[in-house]
């Protein structure tokens, strides 16, 4: 006979604060294919989907062209030398999967979601995608196409053209950070482009494949079967980064429409990448700031002023040495200054005292509360170790910025500030 639980719902269940709980990655295990291509996954019984991540170095960062990198990635999909575009399609949907093809600023590759026991029949048609795309004409041109109806329609947009042209702002309108796509660039596109960038970068000994879910040892030796083969030919990929060419003129102002009531605000500027030293405590003064419903920027701005209905304040690591501080807003026209001034004088306030107590307490629990809904089941696991592992970091890396979070104090915060959050050193772009 089971015992009886009584709960005395008159009184309030004790709860632990996020801060007071462990945020730790669950270890992984790693095998090596015949090739040398590494194997990271997490096995979970409990679950009957797997995740499946084949991650390459093709991102934007290795494209001498504008779309080189994306386009590729989109258009290896659309046609094997066995299957059409829609065979493909109409397979991925028989088996109920989602098939995720990405392009970010280091690497590119495929992500399947999928019901672990259909991973047989999936395992051959994701192999054909990376191996063997041909990239047909008639693809590419309904991808034209497609593209440049998106784009005319994305630059009527207000927000959409300030995110470029701040980009361009702080990169330079050449740099992998920087440069925009135009009408121009899918016009450039053509079939040996494309063929000839999958042949350098989509290398399957330089490939890195994350795993996760319920996985059976089978499913491993399929891996290997497809893709433990080696190279058809030597291949080298480095890439080297140049420094950013940020504009000389601090302040734009772009118009759409004189008649717009609504204008697009961002406010930005360059900073260290997750290789410095002062990176965690940025991202944590950047909750303070607007990374929060309850951040200085949402209180004075929305709650107060009432100019908008959200302002947000981002850290966005592109690499080891470069990141940016954008912050976005959509507001009233006629008060998108007094939004830019209003950000300024938050900018003040944290250069000038330090944090209160009470608020940096409430910042870390909700960081931390954050962290930990990230880490919730193997999938997001996995994929937080994949973030870690493609940034040459490590456990221990996790565990100092953790550590930064939960022990960082007023005062470091306020150092920090006063040496990254002067006004002169960002730029501003205001589309309406």
């Amino acid at each position: 006979m089971s015992a009886t639980i009584t709960v005395n719902r008159a009184h309030r269940p004790s709860l632990t604060p996020p801060m007071a709980l462990d945020v730790s990655l669950k270890p992984y295990t790693c095998i090596k294919l015949d090739n040398g291509v590494p194997v990271y996954f997490m096995h979970a019984d409990h679950y009957e989907t797997i995740f499946l991540d084949i991650v390459f170095p093709a991102g934007e960062i290795y494209a001498s062209q504008v779309l080189e990198a994306s386009a590729t990635n989109a258009l290896m999909k659309s046609g094997t030398s066995r299957h059409s575009a829609r065979e493909i399609d109409e397979t991925i949907e028989f088996y109920g999967a989602y098939l995720d093809a990405y392009t970010e600023s280091q690497v590119a590759g495929y992500g399947i979601y999928m019901l672990s026991k259909h991973l047989p029949a999936l395992l051959p048609v994701l192999f054909e995608i990376l191996t063997d795309p041909l990239f047909p004409d008639e693809e590419i041109r309904l991808y034209q196409q497609t593209k440049k109806q998106q784009l005319r329609i994305n630059l009527k947009k207000s927000d959409v053209v300030a995110d470029r042209l701040m980009d361009e702002m702080l990169y330079g309108s050449t740099h992998p950070y920087g440069r925009s796509e135009q009408e121009s660039d899918y016009d450039a596109l053509h079939r040996d482009m494309l063929k000839a960038f999958h042949r350098r970068h989509y290398v399957l000994p330089a490939a890195k494949i994350f795993l996760a879910g319920k996985i059976e040892d089978r499913f491993l030796d399929l891996l290997n079967q497809y893709f433990g083969h080696p190279a058809d030919q030597s291949f080298s990929l480095q890439a080297t980064v140049p420094p950013p060419a940020s504009a000389a003129n601090h302040q734009l102002k772009h118009i759409i429409d004189e008649k717009a009531l609504q204008a697009a605000v961002r406010v930005a500027r360059v900073l260290p990448g997750y290789g410095s030293a002062d990176y965690n405590l940025l991202s944590l003064l950047n909750v303070v700031l607007g990374g929060y419903f309850g951040s200085r920027l949402m209180s004075n701005i929305r709650e107060e002023k009432g100019y908008t209905y959200g302002i947000h304040s981002i850290v966005y690591p592109y690499d080891a040495q470069y990141a940016s501080w954008l912050i976005t807003a959509e507001v009233g026209r006629e008060v998108a200054q007094a939004t830019i001034q209003e950000i300024y004088h938050e900018c003040h306030r944290l250069m000038e005292e330090p944090i209160p107590e009470e608020e940096l307490m409430m910042v870390k629990n909700y960081l931390i509360g954050t962290l930990l809904g990230r880490l919730d089941g193997p999938v997001q696991q996995i994929k937080k170790w994949r973030s870690l592992i493609l940034r040459s970091q490590d456990e221990a890396d996790y565990a100092r910025q953790i550590h930064t979070f939960k022990t960082a104090t007023g005062e470091q915060l306020l150092d920090v500030a006063r040496r990254y959050l002067r006004p002169e050193w960002f730029y501003e772009v205001v589309v309406f």
